[in-house]
């Protein structure tokens, strides 16, 4: 347990980082001190007692809270955390695969919202009136090209580097139709396996995207890809005690339910 000075100090750390300096940090804690009980909460617990814990990097807890707050539309807070990811080591080009990640989990107008909200910011930080570069574009394959890396990439998604992709083809077109062709062809084929973000980080937003909006089916299958692509169990539940802060404890505690039985199954395999 931590004593409130405690908490208070460990929480203007995290706002020095976050705000890019001592300076900022103050301002946020004058901010956050002006806002009564919930000013309180922010500073003492969210950054005292959930942002300063070694158990995740700042650069990872940034990529998640960018993530979860893109596929809720928070706005406001969002422009606060793509300074503050860039700040903690995420680059530019990082921050806008984020958006093009969520985009598959929560639905393109929500991407494109946060790259609106970005590009001015990413401007400044260069000194200038537009961003200097744009975002990377799609990679536009031929259809047979497509089709192959998106089940290719379900062999890492799955964990089995055996896979009969053939197989596993015909059983999601059958089950999902035309849907099937877009996981497959969309999701997988154009998106995951672009190289703007590591498989790893790209687990990480789309297992926090599907906590914040508690969609329990999707996010139990990608507890599992996210073990299959090196994200360690510390790891998730450090993602999931960060989604009590900016998606509540319902959710939260959902998603933790979820982990601790992929968790098990994970053991029972071994």
């Amino acid at each position: 347990m931590r004593d409130p000075k405690t908490r208070r100090q460990r929480g203007l750390d995290v706002l020095s980082t976050l705000g890019g300096s001592e300076e900022n940090a103050k301002g946020m804690a004058q901010y956050f001190e002006s806002r009564g009980a919930l000013g309180t909460i922010a500073l003492y617990t969210g950054a005292g007692e959930i942002w300063s814990r070694d158990e995740m990097s700042r650069r990872d807890r940034s990529l998640v809270v960018i993530s979860a707050l893109t596929a809720l539309g928070r706005e406001t807070e969002l422009r606060a955390h793509i300074a503050g990811g860039l700040n903690h080591g995420l680059s530019v080009d990082e921050i806008d695969e984020i958006f093009v990640q969520v985009a598959v989990y929560a639905g393109v107008p929500f991407g494109l919202a946060a790259a609106g909200i970005a590009d001015p910011i990413f401007a400044e930080r260069d000194g200038a009136e537009a961003r200097k570069t744009s975002p990377a574009p799609l990679e536009i394959k031929e259809p047979e090209a497509r089709r192959a890396d998106g089940l290719e990439f379900l062999k890492t998604l799955l964990g089995q580097p055996n896979l009969d992709l053939a197989e596993m083809e015909k059983r999601i077109l059958e089950s999902q139709g035309f849907m099937g062709d877009l996981v497959i062809d969309y999701a997988f084929g154009d998106i995951w396996v672009r190289p703007q973000l590591s498989r790893r980080d790209r687990s990480l937003v789309v297992i926090s995207v599907l906590t914040a909006l508690n969609l329990k089916h999707e996010l139990e299958i990608h507890l599992q890809g996210a073990l299959n692509h090196g994200v360690t169990r510390v790891e998730i539940e450090e993602m999931l005690l960060t989604q009590v802060l900016y998606s509540g404890f319902p959710r939260a505690i959902d998603g933790m339910i979820l982990a601790r039985k992929v968790f098990a199954q994970a053991d029972e395999m071994k």
